[in-house]
């Protein structure tokens, strides 16, 4: 099984913006677009560490996991994606 790690804070951001990119730095879309879209295919789990970040804007989750999850589907989204953190 081929599996990627993504750790938010250290690969994306520590201060993540809202949904789009022509309106903040560090969005969802650009979230998405880098370290989604570009794997969704090529690997079977993509865990997702969520620590590091000071916070998740709606606006960005929304556009990055909820975008994904409505066009993926509920049971494909689950078996794609685990997310951790060392703080649960």
């Amino acid at each position: 099984m081929k599996e990627l790690t993504i750790n938010i804070g250290k690969d994306f951001g520590r201060i993540l913006g809202g949904r789009d990119r022509k309106i903040s730095a560090c969005s969802g879309e650009e979230f998405r677009e880098i370290f989604l879209d570009k794997n969704i295919d090529q690997y079977d789990k993509i865990i997702v560490e969520l620590d590091g970040p000071l916070g998740y804007p709606v606006d960005f989750l929304d556009e990055t996991f909820g975008k994904t999850a409505r066009n993926l589907g509920k049971k494909k989204f689950r078996e794609k994606f685990v997310f951790v953190s060392g703080h649960t």
